[in-house]
């Protein structure tokens, strides 16, 4: 190949390149926004030190939850409503972590893939939804009471 087509060819990959991860920033950039606004909504009521997870999970209605350390070091779980801003907080203590429920999935429904967890509120309950990819393909959705780990609902067949 001549010196002017691997040239070319070089600039139009490079360009390739920069544009997916350009695509790709884009695409997290709402992410970024809305764990700034749950952190910036928390802060009203507990100064935040450390944020350990954010999660984003919509079910009737769309919730952004922080697990977080405040300023006196003390872990805790705020669950976010979109709509109005309504927040409830919880210590470490008062809800399952997220390895704990993981591992009662894991009990529950054997050996399955685990996606994802994400923390929420469902008919005004904390609950954990477990993401689980079966061994077809297929998605599961399983939910735990996040105050004492027992199930709620599963669907499956996604």
């Amino acid at each position: 190949m001549s010196r002017k087509t691997v040239t070319t060819i070089s600039i139009i990959l490079l360009v390739i390149l920069v544009g997916m991860f350009w695509l790709f920033m884009e695409s997290q950039a709402s992410i970024y926004q809305a764990e700034d606004e749950a952190v910036a909504i928390v802060e009203v009521d507990y100064p935040v030190k450390q944020v350990n997870e954010f999660y984003w999970v919509t079910f009737d209605e769309t919730f952004f939850s922080l697990d977080f350390f405040d300023n006196q070091e003390v872990q805790r779980y705020a669950i976010i409503s979109q709509e109005g801003g309504d927040t409830d907080y919880y210590t470490y203590d008062e809800l399952i972590s997220e390895p704990q429920a993981k591992e009662l999935t894991l009990a529950n429904m054997g050996e399955v893939d685990i996606i994802q967890a994400r923390l929420g509120k469902l008919a005004n309950n904390p609950v954990w939804e477990i993401t689980l990819r079966n061994a077809n393909g297929t998605l599961t959705y399983y939910y735990l009471n996040a105050v004492n780990g027992t199930w709620v609902q599963t669907i499956e067949n996604i």
